[in-house]
């Protein structure tokens, strides 16, 4: 950000109000020059307008490194719990898509034996895992993602 054109700009337009001032002051006066003590006044008022002008534009650069370095820490660490945690879910889901892969094909082969026919075994197996899935896919849906959802947000 360009803190120092507007604290430029703001030191401009105060002085200049200073200056506008003392030129009216002057005039009602009816005084053309000012004396000693005036404009040692006046230049102790544009001394404490360029100092105060330049403190503020600081605390406002301090503050706003503050906020944004304190909002990118936060940032990054919720980001850092949520990537861990969706890694730590899908090797689950991974290891959980295994075993029921290998508990499916054992499955078959033992109703294969059953019935005489390993075609007859996994096409049942079959026929079970879609019934499943069409059982999770039209009821749990959005409870599912509701579920997700409301976790994410938790974490955050």
């Amino acid at each position: 950000m360009e803190f120092n054109k507007w604290a430029n700009i703001l030191k401009v337009i105060l002085l200049r109000i200073v200056d506008e001032l003392e030129r009216r002051i002057n005039e009602r006066n009816g005084v053309e020059a000012s004396d000693s003590f005036s404009t040692s006044l006046y230049s102790s008022l544009r001394f404490i307008v360029l100092e105060q002008v330049d403190g503020l534009v600081d605390e406002a650069v301090g503050y706003t490194r503050k906020q944004v370095h304190d909002l990118s820490t936060l940032i990054a660490d919720k980001t850092a719990g949520v990537l861990a945690s969706l890694v730590y879910v899908l090797i689950l889901l991974g290891l959980a898509a295994l075993v029921f892969l290998f508990l499916a094909i054992a499955l078959s082969l033992w109703l294969g034996d059953v019935l005489g026919s390993p075609f007859y075994g996994f096409l049942i197996t079959g026929g079970i895992t879609l019934l499943l899935v069409l059982i999770i896919y039209f009821t749990g849906h959005k409870k599912i993602a509701g579920s997700i959802r409301r976790r994410l947000v938790s974490m955050m």
